[in-house]
């Protein structure tokens, strides 16, 4: 049996075997799932992290336009990485400013706070998922410390990789997904 810190290495891994154009093609697909799966016009307030491109993770960044041309009156909340594991949200806008931390995640470095009480939808990073709806991100734990904090909002992964059969090693801290969004299916839980 693997643990989840190989695995994690492993998918990491594998991601950055794609090529460019498979990279854009799942995106592509994985845009247009979320879309089918996910009536934005019902969502009031979403919360979406921002993705390393360079590290091929989901490209938030289109999904973000696409949700704005469908819904320009959604609020969107983007986080920042605080120390002890904790996240801080902010409310995406003109005047939201963005760099990289020290991981190379792209975060807000000054903005209006978001109260996450009036998060309805968020979707999460991850690395990999199984098909009972846990997931192995970064291994350190500020998602699944900030989704305990939101147990009224749906959670939603995005992955650009099938799911795994199952992850041996989820324990009493991880929480799960209600679906997950592939290039390939969607996935509920």
């Amino acid at each position: 049996m693997v643990d989840k810190n190989t695995l994690r290495q492993v998918y990491l891994a594998k991601r950055l075997t794609l090529s460019p154009p498979e990279y854009n093609k799942r995106n592509r697909l994985l845009a247009d799932k979320l879309i089918e799966y996910i009536d934005f016009v019902q969502v009031r307030f979403m919360h979406i992290f921002l993705s390393m491109t360079d590290k091929y993770e989901v490209d938030t960044f289109t999904i973000i336009r696409i949700v704005r041309e469908l819904n320009p009156d959604i609020k969107i909340a983007i986080c920042k990485t605080l120390p002890k594991g904790e996240l801080s949200h902010y409310i995406l806008n003109d005047r939201t400013r963005i760099e990289k931390n020290k991981w190379g995640i792209p975060e807000p470095v000054e903005g209006e706070a978001a109260d996450i009480e009036e998060i309805d939808l968020v979707l999460v990073p991850l690395i990999s998922f199984d098909k009972l709806g846990h997931r192995i991100g970064y291994g350190k734990g500020f998602y699944d410390r900030f989704l305990k904090k939101v147990p009224h909002a749906k959670k939603v992964g995005l992955a650009l990789t099938p799911p795994l059969d199952t992850i041996e090693y989820s324990d009493e801290m991880d929480v799960k997904l209600d679906a997950c969004v592939s290039p390939f299916e969607i996935y509920e839980f």
